[in-house]
């Protein structure tokens, strides 16, 4: 059983979410916008009491796209934190994370999901997620598409995989996909565990498209 931490800060609002030493996930969000940078470090230390900082095996943060000043907090604060302890980081998109939390209540395989960015575009990126195997694969990676490209393309995998497929827009509040962060952060560390090979802090960076 790992014990890992999943940072979600994409947002205004913070999400945490933790895998305690008896397996049981802790979850907790706060609508911080503004003060998110003044209460992460506070919140952090409650959260995960009575755990302490070197029970941790795995961090996870969510890179964006989202808010640029968020974003950036979460990804600075869960670098820092696994050079500290020296343990693997996963940066892990915001669009991955819906993707996964859909498939958990659709069982659907194929997921678009997307983000408006401004007017003109919107952030976009296709997974597929297959529950038996536990396994989440990014057919077309996350980037910035002008809005008639990105329909133009949710049209075609609709029509080829109609009712197994999921349109996905990004809500506001996504500190509640932090379960769902630490999910997919926990797939990834039960593979590199089989392979001897871990992620690192210095490959973390935050995604502004």
């Amino acid at each position: 059983m790992s014990i890992g931490l999943a940072l979600h800060t994409s947002s205004g609002e913070l999400g945490l979410s933790l895998r305690d030493k008896e397996g049981k996930i802790k979850f907790s969000s706060w609508d911080l916008g503004r003060t998110l940078g003044q209460y992460l470090q506070e919140k952090l230390a409650l959260f995960i009491n009575p755990l302490k900082w070197h029970d941790l095996e795995f961090i996870a943060v969510a890179i964006g796209p989202g808010s640029y000043t968020s974003a950036r907090i979460g990804v600075v604060t869960a670098r820092t934190l696994a050079q500290q302890l020296n343990i693997p980081l996963y940066g892990i998109s915001t669009l991955e994370t819906l993707a996964w939390h859909e498939a958990q209540k659709t069982h659907r395989e194929i997921f678009l999901t997307t983000m408006k960015a401004n007017q003109k575009q919107v952030y976009g990126s296709i997974y597929q997620v297959n529950l038996r195997d536990k396994t989440i694969v990014n057919i077309l990676p996350n980037q910035l598409f002008d809005n008639e490209k990105w329909t133009e393309i949710c049209d075609k995998y609709q029509s080829q995989y109609l009712e197994n497929s999921s349109l996905i827009i990004a809500p506001d509040d996504l500190g509640n996909n932090a379960p769902d962060l630490l999910a997919i952060a926990e797939l990834k560390w039960h593979q590199e565990v089989k392979n001897q090979h871990f992620s690192t802090w210095e490959n973390v960076f935050p995604y502004y498209g």
